[in-house]
């Protein structure tokens, strides 16, 4: 049960920022982000926060149920009885929205529960039932088509964040909203620089990075796309400060818990890969997360913590703020812990290790990481292989000391049969829909671009 305390926040906004590195941020210092340094300036900033996942599916359950990603069913649709913060938001008279336009996180598949306003723009135009009642091939080729107009397969910031400032104007306080940016996700278009060439050309050499050929990217090809990548955060930072910006001007901030935080990264092949498909290594889980507390909540800030922290612990910090009682469900299942005691009474979370976990897309094949300040060990069950890192030597996990350290290997090991009878145990009596056998749903993923 989470500890009481007044409610101490009349809104909570919810950002997250697909594929955005925790060094986008904080640590490289050839990315301008001056909105980003700003909140910095007067926020929480958690130095080390990792995901859950090293995608949305994963990384999004968790952080939107408070629990592991591959318990009850998994990561791939939320079960039915799986309660959600927009539910635990809305029982305790919050008005609660959400607007993004990630396939991933579609009403399709489920990630709807709770929420009283559930924009998915994942079509380019007001479909009025269409995505509901299309025939698939034609919803296919349709996407298609309107793919080669579009800009991006996405919905860019400027657009969503017309959405997320309407619905804040309408909605009657207090109130939760969440959004998912995909301005940083590839294919890595820079905003401002749109031409149909430029178009053709990021999503080329995106699927030959992160999808087809990651091994014959060519050094300038390499720098092209860490240089586009660059600029789409800083094209993503500019938005935000108009957007936020205009809810300062509006009053809106005064009262409200603002999380601003990376669902995961992207690899520039750190370890032989591009996007985010590899295993779970740090620059796929390390990510930047920072709160801003309002006025009264006895939190000290501007302030830096560098205790270990996940971001399935966000749920419960910010239900925690609004006093929120909690479903027994919700109690029952959640893992994550509030992190109000650490940041009030330097109290730590009790958790072991940080856990990331992940379904390999159209595999049974599952992929683990367990991290410590110190360790990070590593499963993939695609090829039964484990791999050890000394974090303290080796921050870039470049050397596997599994040989070296048996008996830490054992720990690990025992933690992850650990999950594997949680995961076994949770998930025995659930049934998920088997959405990827209708006709089209795959297509649709991939008319929009979403590579994973």
């Amino acid at each position: 049960m989470l500890p009481k305390s007044r409610p101490l926040c009349d809104t909570t906004l919810f950002l997250v920022v697909d594929s955005l590195r925790y060094d986008a941020v904080f640590g490289d210092k050839s990315y301008d982000t001056p909105t980003l340094d700003r909140l910095a300036s007067e926020s929480v900033v958690f130095e080390n926060c990792h995901s859950q996942g090293i995608s949305t599916a994963p990384a999004m359950t968790a952080m939107l149920t408070g629990r592991y990603p591959l318990e009850y069913g998994g990561h791939w649709y939320i079960e039915d009885e799986q309660p959600t913060i927009a539910e635990q938001f809305h029982d305790n008279g919050y008005a609660t929205g959400a607007i993004h336009s990630n396939p991933n996180v579609s009403r399709l598949r489920n990630f709807d529960k709770g929420f009283d306003t559930f924009e998915e723009n994942i079509l380019p135009f007001k479909s009025d039932g269409l995505l509901e009642h299309a025939p698939d091939d034609a919803l296919r080729y349709a996407n298609k088509f309107v793919r080669v107009l579009r800009r991006t397969p996405y919905m860019p910031s400027p657009r969503v964040n017309e959405r997320l400032a309407k619905w804040t104007d309408a909605a009657p306080e207090p109130w939760f909203l969440w959004t998912q940016y995909m301005d940083v996700h590839g294919p890595y278009l820079p905003g401002g620089e749109f031409t149909y060439r430029n178009k053709f050309r990021a999503e080329q050499l995106w699927r030959k990075a992160a999808v087809n050929s990651p091994h014959e990217i060519t050094t300038d090809e390499h720098d092209e796309l860490h240089t586009n990548y660059r600029k789409e955060v800083e094209y993503f930072d500019t938005e935000l400060g108009k957007f936020l910006a205009r809810l300062d001007w509006r009053g809106q901030l005064d009262d409200t818990l603002v999380v601003i935080v990376g669902d995961h990264g992207d690899e520039f092949y750190e370890h032989d890969d591009y996007g985010h498909s590899n295993l779970p290594y740090d620059e796929l889980t390390h990510v930047p997360l920072m709160m801003s507390f309002p006025d009264g909540s006895e939190i000290d800030q501007p302030r830096q913590v560098d205790d270990l922290v996940r971001c399935v612990d966000i749920l419960p910090t910010a239900l925690n703020l609004a006093d929120a009682t909690l479903s027994r469900e919700m109690e029952r299942r959640m893992a994550g812990e509030s992190l109000l005691p650490l940041l009030r009474n330097d109290e730590s979370p009790e958790f072991d290790s940080i856990v990331t976990e992940k379904e390999i897309r159209g595999e049974s094949a599952l992929r683990f990481g367990f991290r410590t300040e110190r360790w990070k060990f590593l499963y993939d069950g695609k090829t039964d292989q484990k791999l050890l890192y000394d974090l303290d030597g080796d921050s870039e996990e470049t050397e596997n000391v599994a040989d070296a350290n048996p008996d830490v290997v054992t720990e690990f090991e025992r933690q992850l049969e650990a999950r594997f009878e949680t995961i076994e145990n949770t998930s025995a009596d659930i049934t998920i829909p088997n959405i990827e056998a209708q006709p089209g749903v795959e297509e649709r993923l991939q008319a929009l671009g979403y590579q994973e």
